[in-house]
C-alpha cells in the first residue's frame, strides 16, 4: 500500500511576519514559512513494518489565483522518489481549507499559536492528523503526524521541517 504523508507539509497565515524572524512569542505564520524551500527530515513508522526514512524537499508560493501552493518531492526509504502538491486558501481567521493529490477529500487546518493542526483522509480510509509546531528558533517546525484507520493507529511520522530559504 502506497502512503504519503507530510509534511504540510502547504498553509496559510495571515501574518505579515516572516517565519526568519520570529520570536518564541511569534504565532506561527505558515504562508511565510512555507514560501520558498523547506527540507524536512522524519521517520515513518507503519504497523507491523520496520521504520523508514521519510525525507521531503517543498517548494512554495502564492498561486495565480490567490491561492497558496506547495510542491512536495518525497522520498520515502527505498521507494521511488514521488511528488504531491497541496493548494491552500483562507477560508476565516486561522483557518484554511483546500486539496493535497494524496487525499480523497478536503485538507482541514487550524492555526493556534505557535501550531497548527492539518487533517485529512487518504485513499483506502486513513486518517491523517497532523501536528506541527514552531520551535523557539523560528526557522523549524517539529512535525508529528498520526494515521489511524478503524481508530486505530496505523502509521506514525516525527520529525522536523526546516526552512531553507
Amino acid at each position: 500500500m502506497k502512503l504519503s504523508l507530510f509534511p504540510l507539509s502547504a498553509l496559510l497565515a495571515a501574518s505579515a511576519q516572516s517565519a526568519a524572524a520570529a520570536t518564541p512569542e511569534a504565532p506561527l505564520d505558515m504562508m511565510a514559512f512555507f514560501t520558498g524551500r523547506t527540507h524536512a527530515e522524519n521517520v515513518l513508522k507503519i504497523i507491523m513494518k520496520k521504520p523508514a526514512p521519510l525525507v521531503v524537499d517543498s517548494i512554495g508560493g502564492k498561486g495565480d489565483r490567490g491561492d497558496f501552493v506547495l510542491i512536495d518531492t518525497i522520498h520515502e526509504g527505498d521507494k521511488p522518489v514521488r511528488t504531491r502538491k497541496w493548494i491552500m486558501k483562507a477560508a476565516g481567521p486561522n483557518h484554511y481549507v483546500g486539496t493535497l493529490s494524496d487525499a480523497v477529500g478536503p485538507v482541514d487546518v487550524t492555526l493556534a499559536g505557535r501550531g497548527a493542526t492539518i487533517r485529512y483522509t487518504m485513499k483506502g480510509g486513513l486518517n491523517v492528523t497532523q501536528l506541527i509546531q514552531l520551535q523557539a528558533d523560528g526557522r523549524t517546525l517539529a512535525n508529528s503526524v498520526v494515521v489511524k484507520k478503524f481508530g486505530m493507529k496505523f502509521a506514525s511520522v516525527d520529525g522536523n521541517i526546516r526552512k531553507v530559504d
